[in-house]
């Protein structure tokens, strides 16, 4: 086969650890997670993501990175019991606060992360990683899902190696080592002896933040972590020329939808 002659782990690895779109740490999230609360609860990403699970009601459900609740809260609604764990303490503050506005009592929260120790989690039925595998290795991590899943996996990915519209990027000067794209997991799945099914979400939406100039500007400084003031001053011109002046917001964000069955 000649895909063995390519060590698609390494090259990930490789490619992760030199990418200027780093993951963000949980003290950036706890920051956050009041705002990202606001924006992700109830959008049609959700809907989309839980319509391509097979599930029939009897599931324990496994939620990694569940933020504040975006897909837990949802699942809980059609499953046995979702377990969720996050390694930001706020996020799951956030959860546990849209859990009592819904009225929904199955959900187990652990604060833990993709790095720590899973011994203490109970194996579940399905597992899913919505938009949260910003991981130095991918393929330990999918290995970590796949053991902790009796039935099957789900996770989204960002397709494209920006969070970013290029088109932005270019026209402030802010140059960037892309990230790993959304290929590189169905080809180490594959390799395991799994068949990945792909599918995509758009979301309608960019990733960057554009209501006003201050929001694009900090929403901008966000992805890409730093802007030097000829930068900044650059983003402020885009946003009055191309957002506001030729209503060309930035471009919509889209995400790979990978599933797997673990039963091998």
């Amino acid at each position: 086969m000649f895909l063995e002659a390519i060590n698609f782990s390494a090259m990930y690895r490789e490619h992760k650890a030199t990418t200027d779109f780093k993951g963000k740490t949980s003290s950036d999230w706890d920051e956050k997670s009041a705002d990202m609360a606001a924006s992700v609860i109830n959008s049609p990403y959700v809907e989309d993501f839980i319509s391509r699970m097979n599930i029939t009601g009897d599931e324990v459900v496994l939620d990694i990175g569940c933020g504040p609740g975006t897909l837990a809260i949802p699942l809980a609604k059609r499953v046995k019991e979702v377990i969720a764990i996050d390694f930001s303490a706020q996020m799951l503050e956030e959860l546990k606060a849209y859990a009592a506005r819904e009225g929904v009592t199955n959900i187990k929260t652990y604060h833990i992360g993709w790095e720590d120790d899973w011994s203490i989690l109970p194996q579940a039925d399905i597992v899913v990683a919505s938009r949260s595998m910003e991981v130095p290795d991918v393929e330990a991590a999918l290995a970590k899902m796949s053991a902790h899943a009796t039935r099957a996996c789900y996770l989204t990915y960002k397709v494209g190696g920006s969070f970013v519209d290029m088109n932005i990027l270019d026209f402030i000067g802010k140059k960037v080592k892309t990230k790993p794209d959304y290929w590189y997991i169905p080809i180490i799945l594959y390799s395991h002896g799994y068949l990945p099914r792909i599918d995509y979400i758009e979301t309608g939406r960019g990733s960057v933040r554009a209501n006003t100039e201050d929001e694009f500007v900090e929403s901008l400084i966000w992805s890409v972590h730093t802007l030097d003031d000829e930068q900044q001053s650059k983003a402020r011109q885009y946003f009055r020329e191309v957002i506001v002046g030729q209503k060309r917001p930035p471009r919509m964000v889209n995400w790979a939808f990978i599933g797997w069955e673990t039963t091998l």
